[in-house]
């Protein structure tokens, strides 16, 4: 039996058939049941003898560097995990540190037929092979062009530009800047913002109100202590993370904020508008990013060509900036 078989005896396209029979996502559940109990009870086999029945389709989101960034990653997978369940997908969350082969070979011996993947930075090996995968997949927070990756991310240097006209409109020039890790691609974004806004409000750039943290609440908490020996009025942080524990440390060492030093992040996690003071931030709206994700990685399932998307920051302004006084 054939599929075009298949398909004279239920009154279906051959197209309709081939999807069903290959758990394609944009065919109902009702007929992909009719047609594969169908095909198993007339003996249909596809061309490598075994019949596909894969009623539900398979995809997995690969995270990265969850340590550092574990309050980011895990709900975008579970934003994203939840709309492709929605969609007859089934999602497995998988560490990159479990993956033990190439990754075309770990889509294969898994069985997936696509992913979204975050977390990486400039040193993973995994960005090579995804030049060439031959499987579709979600880049999030990374530029990539192939022919297989979409990429999705946020719109870092304007919405950090922003923040800085903000500060500047606040009466603050000595502006410092918490970087996330040297070698992430959205952590330079954010600092390149922070020189842009910089140069478009006429502040100068000193490279001594620059410190290095790693995305962590503890690194912002012993930035407290670098900050101390410079004179910024205000500090920029490259995630709510750091934000949170830069407060900490600064409050620790008898440093008020905002009455001494201003402080933002970046992320808008829930936790930001209650600590005291609440930090003015910049909202990622990671359900939104974890839907439009899953719509790219249809779309490529779909023999669509791959995109890259920017998604638009908003600037949450709370407690953590005030108004800079000159002393006399």
């Amino acid at each position: 039996m054939k599929i075009k078989d298949i398909a004279k005896e239920l009154h279906l396209s051959v197209s309709t058939v081939s999807k069903a029979l290959n758990g394609a996502f944009d065919v109902s559940k009702e007929t992909k049941q009719t047609v594969i109990a169908y095909a198993k009870a007339h003996g249909y086999k596809s061309r490598d003898e075994r019949l596909t029945v894969k009623s539900v389709r398979r995809l997995c989101f690969i995270y990265d560097n969850v340590t550092s960034q574990s309050n980011i990653l895990m709900p975008l997978g579970l934003s994203f995990s939840n709309y492709a369940r929605n969609n007859n997908f089934e999602v497995i969350q998988v560490d990159i540190k479990s993956i033990t082969t190439s990754y075309n070979e770990f889509m294969k011996q898994n069985n997936f037929d696509g992913a979204f993947i975050a977390g990486l930075n400039y040193k993973s090996s995994l960005l090579t092979e995804l030049k060439n995968t031959v499987y579709p997949t979600v880049l999030y927070d990374n530029i990539m062009v192939a022919d297989m990756v979409a990429t999705i991310h946020n719109e870092n240097i304007n919405t950090i530009a922003k923040l800085v006209e903000l500060l500047k409109q606040n009466n603050h020039t000595k502006i410092g800047f918490i970087h996330g890790d040297k070698n992430s691609f959205v952590s330079n974004e954010r600092f390149a913002g922070y020189i842009i806004g910089q140069t478009m409000n006429d502040i100068e750039y000193n490279p001594n109100y620059v410190y290095y943290g790693n995305f962590t609440e503890n690194s912002g908490f012993e930035a407290a202590k670098y900050f101390m020996s410079t004179d910024v009025t205000a500090i920029i942080c490259a995630s709510d993370l750091m934000a949170i524990g830069l407060i900490r440390g600064l409050e620790a060492e008898g440093i008020h904020v905002p009455t001494d030093i201003s402080v933002t992040g970046y992320d808008d996690l829930d936790v930001a508008k209650y600590i005291k003071p609440s930090l003015t931030t910049i909202k990622q709206d990671l359900d939104s990013i974890g839907e439009k994700a899953f719509t790219l990685l249809t779309s490529i399932l779909m023999n669509r060509s791959s995109q890259r998307l920017v998604i638009s920051g908003e600037i949450i302004v709370r407690d953590s900036v005030a108004r800079h006084q000159e002393s006399e």
